[in-house]
């Protein structure tokens, strides 16, 4: 996959739990996978548990990008609270309007996007198969 420029800077209107926007510039030390999931997607509720026991044992900055399904899930208070409830402990991004969907041209969820410390797209996968394919391009870098 020819490398794709993401972005320069996350997008400073989405609110965020867990982190601040403010700490996530680009370039930066490290490389960020991005896990795109929604409260309403049963494959992510199988997935984030399995995804955060992988993230300790990796050498990337794991953000969860938060996709709405309904207008409901827009809400800060109610992705917090799910959040809390499931122990994901991980930086969250709340992508309202799919900004981040649309940069990294995600067309479903569970995905992922690996992008390099200078921003841009190096790698991205989907579902189940697709994090495991993830995990051996990690641990490639």
């Amino acid at each position: 996959m020819k490398p794709e420029q993401i972005m320069n800077e996350w997008p400073s209107h989405l609110p965020w739990l867990n982190q601040s926007q403010n700490d996530l510039i680009f370039p930066s030390d490290t490389y960020h996978l991005l896990y795109f999931w929604s409260m309403s997607c049963p494959n992510c509720h199988q997935l984030t548990d399995k995804v955060l026991q992988d993230k300790k044992d990796m050498n990337v900055k794991v953000i969860g990008v938060h996709v709405p399904y309904i207008e409901e899930e827009k809400s800060v208070e109610v992705v917090s609270t799910y959040a809390l409830d499931r122990g994901i402990s991980i930086p969250i991004v709340l992508d309202q309007n799919y900004d981040i969907v649309t940069s990294c041209h995600i067309q479903g969820i569970p995905s992922f996007c690996l992008i390099s410390q200078y921003g841009q797209v190096v790698a991205k996968t989907m579902g189940d198969i697709g994090w495991g394919k993830m995990i051996k391009k990690v641990q490639d870098l």
